[in-house]
C-alpha cells in the first residue's frame, strides 16, 4: 500500500487523527450546508394564491422539494450539523492540542483513539446512505420523537441506517470520552499540575465529562429504537408512555450536548482572548466554577424544559422553568469574565481575535431570546415556532461555530507550519457575520411560523422575512469559502510560520524540536517522547477493521427486508472478528506499544491506568443499563397487565443460572488472588473455570429462550413484558459473551507467561468488569423473575 495513504489510514498518532477529524467535520459539514440550503430554497418563496401567479410555487404539490425531501432534508441537517460537524470538529482540535498542553506523550489509548475516529466517521457515512436507498432517509426531525421514528411512520431500510449510524456515533464518542478522560488523569508531563492545565484543556474536560455521562444515555435509547425497528419490539410503541420514554431518554443526553457543543468554544475564547488583549483572562477561578457547575449537575436539571407541552405536571413545569434560569447565571457570569478580560486592553483584531468577539456577542443574542423559553407559559407561544430555531442556532452556531473557526486560524501556524491569509480570513468574518444575521436574526419575528411545515400560504408578515433568511443562507455558506481558500493558500503559499508568532505563553506553543517541522507534516516526529519513535509501531490496521465490521453488520441489519442481508451481516461479524484477534495478536506479542514516561497522576498516583479506564467505561455502562432498566419500571409502571411471577419465568432455573454466574464471579476472584501470590497454574485452572461457568450460564439462558419462544409463545414482539425481558437479558449476555472472549485471551496470555505476580494489571481489570457483569445480573433477576 501506498506509505502515505497506508499513514492515515492506520495512524493512532493523536496529531494525525486530530486531523483527520477536523477535515472529516469540515466534509459534514459541507452535506449538512447543502441540505440546509435546499431547505431554504423552499422556504424562501410561498405557494401561490388561487388565481395568482408570480414569486410563488404554483402549489403546493409543485414545489421545489415535495414534503417527505424537505423533512429528510432537515432532520439529516440537524443530525449531520451537530453530532458529526461541530462536536467533532471540536474533538479534532482537542486531539490535537490537548496532549501538547498537557504534556503527553500521546492520548493514553491510542488505538482506541483511532477506532473511536473511524467509527464516527463510518457512522457518518451510514446514516447518509438512506438518501440513495427506496423510501429514502429518516424524516422524523433531528430529534427522532416516537412514535415518527418508528417502522410505521419511517418505514424501509433508510431510517433504520440513520439510527444505526448514530449508534456508531454515540459509541464513538464514548471510548473516545473515556480515553480523553483517562489521559488528562494519568498521562500529563511532568510538573503539569492541575492548577497548570491551560483553559482550552478545562474546557474539554467539562466537555468530555458531559459527554460521558449524556452519550451512554443517547446509545441506551438508539439501541431500543433499533430493536424495536429490527426485532419488532415494542418499547416506543407501548401505549404505556412510550413516546415519553424516548423523550426523557433523548432529553437527558439532548440539553448536555448544548454545552457540549458550546463549552470547546469558550475554552478557545478563554485562551485567545488574553493573547490579543495583552491582559490575563479575568476571573479564571470563577469562570472554572462556573463550568463546573453548568455540567454537573445543572446541565442533568434542566432537561424537561423541552417537554412543557407533554402533559407533565404543573410543579414540574414551575421546576424545570426556575433550573433554566439557573442555569442561565453561570453563562452570565462567563460572558462577563471575557468582557472583562477586554476592558482597558491593547487588543489586536487578527482573525482569531475577532471571530471570538463575533462568537460572545452572538451568544448574548442567543442567551437573551433563551430567558424567554425558559418561562413554560411564553413556551406555550413559542414552542416549534422559528423563534426557537433562531435561538437555537445563535447558541448552537453561532456561539460555536465562530469560537471554533477561531480556534482553526489560531492553531494553524502549529498544524501547518505556516502562516494564513488574513486579509482574506478578515473578509470571512466580515461575510459569515453578516450572513448569518441575515439568515437568523429574522426568525425571531416569525415567532408564528410553525418550524415544521414544507411550505405555507403567502403571508406579508412570512414572505419577506423567509425570502431574507434564504439570501443569508446563501451569504453565509458562500463566506466558507475564504476558509477554504485560506487553508489551501497557507499550504501552498503561505510564508513559514514563526515558533510561538502570537507570543502565546500555553504548552503546546514551546517548540518540542528544533528546527521549521512543528507543522502537519512532522506531527509523528514533534510529539513528546517520539524519540523513540524507531523503536516501536505507532500505527495499526486493527481499528480501522473493527470499525468496518461493525458498520457492515449495521447495514446488513437494516437490509434484513432483502434476502442477502444476513450474508451482509455475517460479513460484518467475520471482519470484527479478524479486526479483534488481530487486536489480540498485537498485544500478545506486543507489536504495538507506547512507551511509559513520567507524568503526573495525583490522585492516582496508586491506581494504574488501566484499572482507572476500566472504572470510567464501567461508569458508562452504569448509565446504559440504568437507562435500559430505568425504562423497563416506566414501562411496567403504566402497565397493569403485567404476567404474575412464575407465570412465564421458571423461577427455579432462573436462580440456578444465577447461582452459576455468581459463583463465575468467585472463581474470577480467585484467578486474581492466585496471580497476586505468584500462582500461575492455578490463576489459568480458575480462569478456565471461570470460562466455562460463564458458556454454562449463555447455555442455560440459550435453552430457557428457546423453550419461551417456541414452547410457550412468549416472544419479544407478543407483548411488552416480552420485549423488556428479550431485550435486557439479551444486552446482559451480550456482556458475558464479550466477556467470554477476553477470558479465551487472557487464558491464552497467561499460558505464554505474560501476567505475574507482579504484572497481572488484565486479569484485575477482567475481574471488574466480571463483577459488575454479576452486579447486573443481580438488578436483572428479581425484575424479571421474582418481581
Amino acid at each position: 500500500m501506498n506509505a502515505w495513504l497506508s499513514r492515515w489510514l492506520y495512524t493512532t498518532n493523536h496529531k494525525d487523527v486530530g486531523l483527520l477529524y477536523i477535515a472529516g467535520s469540515m466534509y459534514f459539514g459541507f452535506v449538512g450546508a447543502i441540505l440546509i440550503l435546499l431547505v431554504r430554497v423552499e422556504l424562501a418563496i410561498p405557494v401561490c394564491a388561487t388565481g395568482v401567479s408570480g414569486m410563488c410555487w404554483p402549489s403546493a404539490t409543485q414545489t421545489f422539494l415535495s414534503a417527505a425531501s424537505f423533512n429528510q432534508a432537515v432532520t439529516l441537517h440537524g443530525l449531520i450539523m451537530i453530532l458529526w460537524f461541530l462536536s467533532p470538529l471540536a474533538i479534532g482540535l482537542a486531539n490535537y492540542f490537548l496532549p501538547l498542553q498537557i504534556g503527553a506523550a500521546d492520548l493514553a489509548l491510542p488505538r482506541v483513539n483511532a477506532f473511536g475516529y473511524w467509527l464516527w466517521l463510518f457512522g457518518g457515512i451510514t446514516a447518509t446512505i438512506g438518501f440513495f436507498l427506496p423510501g429514502g432517509n429518516t424524516a422524523g426531525g433531528w430529534t427522532a420523537y416516537s412514535p415518527l421514528s418508528s417502522s410505521t411512520f419511517s418505514p424501509g431500510a433508510g431510517p433504520t441506517l440513520a439510527f444505526a449510524g448514530l449508534i456508531m456515533l454515540a459509541t464513538s464518542i464514548t471510548v473516545g470520552s473515556i480515553n480523553i478522560l483517562l489521559t488528562v488523569a494519568v498521562e500529563r508531563g511532568p510538573g503539569i499540575t492541575w492548577r497548570k492545565i491551560p483553559m482550552f484543556s478545562w474546557f474539554i474536560i467539562f466537555t468530555i465529562v458531559a459527554m460521558l455521562f449524556s452519550f451512554p444515555s443517547f446509545l441506551a435509547a438508539l439501541l431500543l429504537l433499533i430493536s424495536d425497528r429490527v426485532l419488532g419490539t415494542m418499547y416506543y410503541s407501548a401505549s404505556a408512555g412510550g413516546s415519553i420514554l424516548w423523550d426523557d431518554l433523548f432529553w437527558f443526553f439532548g440539553h448536555p450536548e448544548v454545552y457540549v457543543v458550546l463549552l470547546p468554544a469558550f475554552g478557545l475564547i478563554a485562551e485567545i482572548f488574553p493573547v490579543f488583549s495583552g491582559r490575563p483572562l479575568a476571573e479564571k477561578n470563577i469562570i472554572l466554577i462556573c463550568t463546573g457547575a453548568i455540567v454537573i449537575p445543572l446541565s442533568y436539571m434542566v432537561w424537561s424544559h423541552h417537554m412543557f407541552l407533554t402533559g407533565v405536571t404543573l410543579s414540574e413545569d414551575e421546576a424545570f422553568s426556575v433550573a433554566t434560569i439557573l442555569i442561565s447565571l453561570p453563562f452570565d457570569v462567563i460572558t462577563l469574565a471575557f468582557i472583562k478580560t477586554l476592558t482597558r486592553s491593547s487588543i489586536r483584531l487578527t482573525a482569531p481575535m475577532i471571530f471570538c468577539i463575533g462568537s460572545v456577542f452572538l451568544f448574548i443574542i442567543g442567551g437573551i431570546t433563551g430567558v424567554f423559553l425558559s418561562s413554560f407559559v411564553l413556551d406555550v407561544v413559542y414552542n416549534n415556532t422559528y423563534f426557537v430555531v433562531g435561538h437555537f442556532h445563535y447558541v448552537m452556531v453561532g456561539a460555536a461555530i465562530f469560537g471554533l473557526i477561531a480556534g482553526l486560524y489560531y492553531y494553524i501556524p502549529i498544524m501547518t507550519g505556516k502562516m494564513y491569509h488574513e486579509k482574506m480570513a478578515n473578509w470571512h468574518f466580515i461575510t459569515s457575520f453578516i450572513g448569518f444575521n441575515i439568515l437568523y436574526f429574522p426568525m425571531f419575528f416569525l415567532y408564528d411560523m410553525p418550524r415544521r411545515i414544507y411550505t405555507y400560504q403567502s403571508l406579508p408578515s412570512w414572505n419577506t422575512l423567509n425570502l431574507i433568511s434564504t439570501v443569508g443562507a446563501f451569504i453565509f455558506a458562500a463566506s466558507q469559502i475564504f476558509l477554504l481558500a485560506n487553508i489551501v493558500w497557507t499550504l501552498r503559499a503561505g510564508k513559514i510560520s514563526p515558533p510561538n508568532p502570537w507570543g502565546a505563553t500555553t504548552p503546546e506553543w514551546v517548540p518540542v524540536i528544533t528546527g521549521a517541522s512543528h507543522g502537519a507534516a512532522a506531527s509523528m516526529g514533534s510529539m513528546p517522547g517520539a524519540e523513540a519513535g524507531e523503536h516501536h509501531r505507532h500505527e495499526s490496521s486493527r481499528p480501522i477493521w473493527l470499525a468496518t465490521g461493525i458498520a457492515v453488520s449495521f447495514l446488513g441489519l437494516a437490509l434484513l427486508v432483502y434476502s442477502w442481508g444476513i450474508a451482509v451481516f455475517i460479513l460484518g461479524l467475520a471482519i470484527d472478528g479478524f479486526a479483534v484477534i488481530g487486536w489480540m495478536y498485537e498485544d500478545l506479542h506486543e507489536t504495538f506499544h507506547m512507551p511509559e514516561g513520567v507524568t503526573e497522576r495525583w490522585p492516582f498516583n496508586a491506581i494504574p491506568k488501566m484499572r482507572l479506564g476500566m472504572w470510567i467505561f464501567l461508569s458508562t455502562d452504569v448509565i446504559v443499563f440504568g437507562a435500559i432498566l430505568g425504562a423497563y419500571l416506566y414501562i411496567r409502571s403504566f402497565t397493569p397487565d403485567w404476567p404474575i411471577p412464575g407465570s412465564v419465568h421458571e423461577i427455579p432455573l432462573g436462580l440456578a443460572n444465577t447461582i452459576v454466574l455468581l459463583t463465575s464471579g468467585l472463581t474470577a476472584f480467585l484467578a486474581l488472588e492466585s496471580i497476586k501470590e505468584g500462582k500461575q497454574r492455578n490463576m489459568i485452572m480458575w480462569l478456565c473455570a471461570t470460562f466455562i461457568l460463564g458458556a454454562t450460564f449463555l447455555g442455560i439462558k440459550g435453552a430457557e429462550w428457546y423453550n419461551l419462544y417456541f414452547v410457550k409463545g412468549f416472544t419479544w414482539n407478543s407483548s411488552i413484558a416480552g420485549s423488556t425481558y428479550y431485550f435486557t437479558v439479551g444486552l446482559h449476555a451480550a456482556h458475558v459473551t464479550v466477556g467470554l472472549v477476553l477470558m479465551a485471551y487472557l487464558i491464552r496470555k497467561a499460558m505464554m507467561g505474560g501476567y505475574t505476580k507482579e504484572n497481572h494489571a488484565g486479569i484485575e481489570n477482567f475481574a471488574l468488569y466480571w463483577a459488575f457483569v454479576d452486579i447486573v445480573w443481580i438488578f436483572v433477576f428479581p425484575l424479571f423473575y421474582l418481581l
